[in-house]
């Protein structure tokens, strides 16, 4: 075969292999790389009640803060969580919430939590429905949050 003949096969062989590979489609043996799923939104509303306003989730389920966290990080690891688990999701606003006041942190185990104020939000265990709020100063350390991101320290009514 004369050698120009091959120079012109090699070039033609080289323009389709580029063509084929600079087409912008990725090949079908690449697997591709999902992106991580959304984290599910946690509204965060107000209950009224008679130790004031206070936070809830979208469900009515009080939210807690623990004094001895500071801004930003959460203490309550380990076994403390079985007892407050955190508030976890994609922050959202519900009514008379400022969102501006709503964030997020990332807790010391990896996952992340959602603030009000700065300050890490938590459930208590034995709250079972809308409304409990059992875990109102318990230990002298856990609070109800008002709507300005304070701890509500009046004793929880008896009865």
């Amino acid at each position: 075969m004369p050698l120009r003949r091959i120079a012109v096969l090699a070039t033609a062989a080289c323009t389709m292999t580029i063509a084929a590979c600079g087409s912008g489609e990725q090949p079908e043996s690449q697997p591709q790389t999902p992106s991580p799923p959304a984290a599910a939104p946690a509204v965060v509303g107000i209950r009224t009640a008679p130790t004031g306003d206070y936070l809830v989730d979208a469900s009515g389920r009080t939210l807690y803060l623990f004094t001895k966290d500071e801004p930003g990080t959460s203490r309550c690891v380990d076994q403390c969580v079985a007892q407050w688990p955190p508030l976890t999701g994609a922050p959202q606003a519900g009514p008379g919430v400022d969102a501006a006041q709503l964030g997020t942190v990332n807790r010391p185990d990896g996952g992340q939590q959602i603030t009000f104020a700065g300050k890490p939000l938590y459930y208590f265990a034995q709250d079972n429905a809308a409304g409990d709020i059992k875990g109102q100063d318990k230990m002298h350390v856990w609070y109800l949050v008002n709507p300005a991101g304070e701890a509500i320290k009046t004793a929880a009514p008896t009865g």
